[in-house]
């Protein structure tokens, strides 16, 4: 019966030894020859006495017994184990150190960065720039501002987050060369507080023409059921000007515009129109509702005439591309033909890839 691997290296007291049970490594294969009786080669000695195993090959030679063979090369097997035993505890005492210094390493690294971070943080530049992101994210202003509209824009966001009503030039300042920064948050910010201030000064004075002002900044910062409701508190006969009544009759109407009440604001504008005929904004209203209502033919009538009594061409067009937007695709769609059919000229511009009715009357100028 063949004696296992595990046997001949505990046999010939190499059992500590890499490789000695391993089928197919040489010192497995030399065992395993030595097991059969085959004698010891001048290459196999050469290569036990480079493994250290010189018990074994003085044994092999002859000049030892098998009792003297079986103290030394356990005394030799006992030290092999020390050694390797010692090593372990070195290497482990190596890795440790290692892991240790680089562990300290890695703290210093991030007390380091730590440090510059606290330091560049505490820099009243880098401050300032943080507030200045912090406000354009705030106010949806993702775009790239030009460095000489830089400071004036960003004081008008600092005015702005603090509650603080803009002065008229800068108000006129967004709408002209910074209309580019104009975002729907910043102008609801400053339609928000035109408002406030309106209904403050109301309230004050009982003024109702501050309850118009107030009424139309609340339309543009989505608040038409405020405007409604101060509206409603207003008694039109009561009040004496014709152009106030109208006033209050045109803004109540948008408001009930903007809450898709459309008869109600049809009513409105009426009254508006019927009280001051001569007054462009009550008929920029009626226009707006009956082309959302798809009476096209007579919104087209209504901004004409509009037109007649002074209102601007660029604003109702401003208008008409607004009411477009808010329709949903069909409709929009539908509209757009209807307008084009309708006037084909003055509405030039809602064809794809035409230019807009203030570029056209320019080129009509021209010639």
């Amino acid at each position: 019966m063949p004696i296992s691997a595990s046997d001949l290296a505990k046999h010939y007291w190499v059992d500590d030894v890499p490789g000695a049970t391993t089928a197919g490594s040489r010192l497995n294969n030399l065992l395993t020859s030595l097991g059969k009786g085959q004698p010891m080669t001048a290459t196999s000695r050469s290569f036990l006495a480079s493994r250290g195993l010189n018990t074994l090959v003085c044994f092999l030679a002859g000049e030892l017994s098998q009792e003297q063979f079986n103290q030394l090369a356990q005394v030799e097997r006992d030290v092999r184990i020390a050694l390797a035993q010692q090593q372990q505890l070195e290497m482990e005492a190596q890795k440790m150190a290692e892991q240790s210094a680089a562990d300290a390493r890695e703290a210093a690294m991030w007390a380091r960065l730590e440090a510059e971070r606290i330091q560049r943080e505490s820099d009243p530049r880098f401050i300032a720039k943080k507030k200045n992101q912090e406000l354009r994210r705030k106010y949806g202003l993702e775009v790239f501002v030009e460095e000489h509209h830089f400071t004036r824009l960003m004081s008008i966001l600092r005015k702005l987050d603090s509650k603080s009503r803009l002065s008229e030039i800068d108000a006129l300042w967004l709408r002209s060369e910074g209309r580019d920064y104009e975002t729907e948050e910043i102008l609801h910010a400053h339609h928000r507080l035109e408002a406030d201030f309106c209904i403050a000064e109301y309230k004050r004075t009982n003024d109702p023409w501050q309850a118009v002002n107030a009424s139309a900044h609340l339309r543009k910062c989505a608040a038409p059921e405020q405007a409604i409701e101060l509206l409603s508190a207003i008694s039109v006969g009561r009040q004496d000007q014709a152009k106030l009544k109208s006033a209050i009759r045109t803004t109540h109407g948008g408001a009930l515009r903007d809450l898709g009440h459309f008869t109600e604001a049809l009513k409105m504008g009426e009254e508006a129109h019927a009280l001051l005929p001569n007054n462009f904004r009550p008929c920029t209203l009626l226009g707006a509702l009956n082309i959302e209502l798809g009476n096209f033919d007579v919104g087209h009538e209504w901004y004409r005439m509009a037109e007649a009594l002074g209102a601007k061409p660029d604003s109702i067009e401003h208008e008409v591309r607004s009411l477009l937007a808010r329709m949903p695709g069909e409709k929009r769609d539908e509209a757009i033909r209807e307008l084009l059919r309708i006037d084909p000229v003055q509405y030039r511009w809602l064809r794809k890839g035409q230019p807009s009715a203030k570029v056209d009357r320019i080129e009509r100028a021209r010639h």
